[in-house]
């Protein structure tokens, strides 16, 4: 998968596991929008298609079209029409206040988490698909917390915030994960004493976010660091960034 990111590539692979596991149908949703007037990652918008090729024939693929850009009413459409597909309305209406029930819980839990106190502040950013996966990327946050860091991420700031903050920017960002990624830095810049981005390697959109991160950090007088990530990624490698960088933060902060 010549020019694919590490987490297409890890996409493609655990979905061919699935399947040599006897699994015959798999969810691979066509992500265009989760927010009004924004885009997801260019791959999910083809997931379906990119994926496709490296799939025995008689596998289904159940591929919804999942578009918020008019709105949240379009995409809740979306759902039920796909959920109307198994079962009767009744059920499926059931289930979707039950999903949209359990996924504000678990937003208000992510954003009212508290962050241990001590050390210096580090804010992760990049897709989250990536830092929220500790194999994928090297068990980044743990890592960071070994070495005494408090951790933040964009995950603890709410759409509504990050989107009005984010806002600051020369133009309007239409990537979600940029709006997430800017608006998160301008809410927790009192509060940090530096930035690690995570970036996927051959990722065109996370090479011009991480140019945005860095200079709305710099402007905060925040030092970044970027950890561009591949399948040959050394992960001791690293962990030798991250000592150096938090070691760096310690210097600057003491003198």
């Amino acid at each position: 998968m010549d020019g694919a990111c590490l987490a297409l590539k890890s996409y493609v692979g655990h979905s061919q596991a699935l399947i040599a596991a006897g699994v015959e149908r798999l969810f691979v949703p066509r992500i265009i929008s989760v927010y009004r007037g924004e885009y997801t990652c260019p791959n999910f918008l083809g997931l379906p298609d990119l994926l496709r090729p490296y799939l025995p024939s008689g596998v289904k693929l159940l591929s919804p079209i999942l578009d918020a850009r008019k709105g949240q009413g379009k995409l809740t459409r979306s759902y039920l029409r796909f959920g109307l597909k198994a079962a009767p309305w009744a059920k499926v209406w059931r289930a979707w206040k039950e999903a949209c029930l359990m996924q504000r819980a678990a937003e208000i839990s992510s954003q009212s988490a508290l962050v241990p106190q001590g050390g210096l502040g580090v804010l992760v950013l990049g897709p989250r698909y990536l830092t929220d996966d500790p194999f994928l990327s090297g068990n980044l946050q743990g890592q960071l917390e070994r070495l005494g860091a408090r951790v933040y991420s964009p995950c603890q700031v709410s759409d509504q915030v990050s989107l009005r903050l984010s806002t600051n920017v020369e133009k309007p960002l239409f990537w979600s994960s940029a709006r997430q990624s800017v608006g998160s830095l301008e809410h927790f810049q009192e509060e940090i004493d530096g930035v690690v981005n995570l970036v996927p390697f051959g990722c065109g959109a996370e090479s011009l976010i991480s140019v945005l991160i860095q200079r709305r950090a710099g402007a905060h007088g925040l030092p970044t660091l970027d950890l561009v990530v591949d399948e040959h990624t050394s992960y001791l490698g690293l962990l030798t960034r991250l000592e150096a960088f938090y070691e760096l933060l310690e210097r600057k902060k003491s003198g």
